[in-house]
């Protein structure tokens, strides 16, 4: 067995002697930086080997991307510059909306001082004269009409605003809280608008997050639904429609979510109170204040008496001139500037500068009296309303409108309390004074251009871009009568100071004078022959001006004879006014000039009112 064991071992020795013998030798290991050199020079074989077109296709497209990154850089810079200018607006806007209050908490001290045998403050006020009489071919009077009702006496207890009305006196029942709209939102919203999704930056889980609004900025204005993007959305009145790819809300939770936020859009009920009674009395001073410029000394002519002096501001290129306007009672004229409204005598000698916080200013015009003016302007595409301001103090008395672009037309008459917008609505919309709300919407088929206010305030006239105009009656909101003759827009209309004619300009070339009760043409004139009559104006002794795309004011008497025409001004001519008699004329084009045309020697001369200082 020993024996046995020694020679298997010796065997194995064998063996592993054998394999040992034929394993290969071990190499030596490699010298990293030698073997880097030979990468290094395998790289820049192949590198060689590329051709010249690869080498340009691929510089090509880095050059591509280059550019295509400059011009990132250049939108985000422009696109900087814009939210820069639209932050200044804003601070504009908080300022004046600042200024007001303090106005309001005045004029709150002053209610207080006020004798308890006084009317209240909220009463309708007085006409500060009776309605002008009527020409024998004036339409009749609407019954009762230039009557003032007698003041409803209440009981001391309902002379403050009960807790659920709204500051234009609708009663809403309960409050409506935070608490009742979250479930409609929980229900139709919250899937896409919570914070973890937050489509388009809006989160409607909390009361915070809701008021805070989202991407596109506040979505939901305190007191007016109408304003507020969300409530426009939800009733599908903008886009995008909400809730997304859902059923609309039903007709009581737009009603509940209307009335929540015209009550403040409230977390509790005392909120919403206070709101409500903080609106209200806002409300009645804006009333007190109008009411108090109606009754200073009517003798006194409105002009600008202790308005701070304010520099004006200059483009580097004056804009177009589209809009003029005179007062009727003072030697004074209005038109737009730069966020600024200009006041100048009838020798364009600057008067005054009053701010304006709108973006973009449009028309100007005067009240009936020439104590207010008033500026309809905003922002393209987004917003819309007018700013009355008080001629002798340049206070802001009030803003109307709820429009979703900058109004092409816009009227004012004070002893109504109602301000008239047209534009590409395609409605004429009329708001009161006192509290912002709309009294009639007058539907139309094209772009209200131009609208205008009866002498007593009965109707409105509007004119749009299909060449009709209607007039409609404020009380009822029906159309009086429908005036059709002019092929292509109504540019401008006028009333007369009976209020039985009215005067229209159109893109026809055009002038004619309507008898409004009849609606039948008075007269006509082809003032501006293959060309567009864009503005008309009565004057002071009833003359009649218009100037068109022709470049020519045409004066004519007020039973449509030719007086004067003036040489071309080389310029479309937007707008026209009268100066201090019927022997001057004023126009606006569209370099930035004014024109004023001497009637009688037929002279045109030429200013820029918004030329920066040399």
């Amino acid at each position: 067995m020993n024996r046995c064991l020694l020679v298997l071992a010796f065997l194995f020795g064998l063996l592993g002697t054998e394999l040992a013998a034929q394993e290969p030798p071990k190499e030596p290991a490699k010298d990293p930086t030698k073997e880097a050199a030979e990468r290094l020079q395998q790289l820049l074989r192949e590198l060689r080997a590329i051709d010249a077109a690869t080498w340009t296709a691929r510089l090509a497209a880095l050059e591509t991307q280059a550019k295509a990154r400059d011009a990132e850089a250049t939108t985000l810079r422009q696109q900087s510059k814009e939210l820069e200018q639209r932050a200044a607006v804003a601070d504009t806007e908080a300022k004046a909306l600042r200024t007001e209050m303090a106005r309001i908490q005045e004029l709150q001290k002053l209610l207080a001082t006020l004798p308890a045998t006084n009317p209240a403050p909220g009463d309708a006020p007085k006409p500060a004269a009776e309605p002008p009489k009527m020409q024998p071919n004036a339409p009749a009077p609407a019954p009762d009409a230039g009557k003032t009702a007698p003041p409803k006496v209440e009981p001391k207890e309902a002379a403050a605003p009960a807790a659920s009305m709204t500051p234009g006196g609708k009663d809403h029942g309960e409050i409506v809280t935070w608490a009742r709209v979250s479930t409609i939102f929980a229900d139709h919203c919250t899937s896409c608008h919570d914070p973890a999704e937050q489509k388009g930056g809006l989160d409607l889980t909390t009361f915070a997050s809701a008021r805070n609004g989202g991407g596109s900025g506040q979505s939901i204005v305190a007191g007016a639904p109408d304003q507020s993007r969300l409530y426009r959305m939800v009733t599908q009145q903008e886009r995008p429609f909400m809730p997304r790819n859902a059923d609309p809300l039903g007709k009581e939770q737009l009603a509940l979510l209307r009335t929540w936020i015209e009550q403040g859009a409230a977390d509790d009920a005392a909120s919403a109170k206070t709101f409500m009674a903080e609106q209200a009395t806002a409300a009645k001073a804006t009333a007190v204040a109008v009411e108090a410029t109606a009754s200073a000394d009517a003798n006194a002519l409105p002009m600008p008496e202790a308005i701070p002096q304010l520099a004006l501001r200059t483009p580097m290129r004056p804009g177009p001139v589209a809009s003029l306007a005179r007062s009727p009672r003072a030697p004074l004229l209005a038109l737009p500037g730069m966020q600024q409204v200009l006041l100048c005598n009838t020798d364009l000698q600057r008067i005054a500068v009053l701010p304006c916080a709108l973006l973009r200013i449009g028309p100007v015009v005067f009240a009936e009296d020439g104590s207010l003016v008033l500026a309809a302007g905003g922002e393209p595409g987004q917003r819309g309303v007018a700013v009355l301001f008080d001629v002798r103090t340049g206070t802001v008395l009030a803003t109307c409108g709820s429009e979703r672009d900058v109004p092409l037309a816009a009227a004012v008459h004070k002893t109504a309390g109602l301000v008239a917008l047209g534009g590409s609505s395609k409605h004429v919309r009329v708001y009161r004074i006192a509290d912002g709300q709309q009294v009639l919407a007058g539907k139309h088929d094209d772009f209200v251009l131009s609208v205008a206010f009866a002498p007593d305030g009965r109707w409105v006239a509007a004119g749009d871009r299909a060449g009709t105009v209607q007039v409609w009656e404020i009380n009822g909101g029906r159309v009086f009568q429908t005036l059709q003759g002019h092929q292509g827009a109504v540019h401008a209309l006028a009333f007369d100071r009976s209020g039985a004619s009215l005067l229209t300009a159109g893109a026809d070339g055009t002038v004619r004078l309507w008898d409004v009760a009849e609606a039948k043409e008075r007269w006509r004139q082809n003032a501006h022959p293959n060309q567009q009559a864009l503005a008309v104006s009565f004057g002071p002794g009833d003359a009649v001006a218009s100037c068109g795309s022709d470049g020519v004011i045409q004066v004519f008497t007020a039973s449509g004879s030719p007086v004067a025409t003036s040489k071309a001004a080389g310029e479309w001519l937007y707008a026209v006014a009268f100066g201090a008699d019927d022997g001057v004329v004023f126009a606006g084009d569209w370099q930035g000039r004014v024109h004023r045309f001497d009637v009688k020697q037929k002279q045109l001369t030429a200013t820029v009112p918004l030329a920066q200082a040399q």
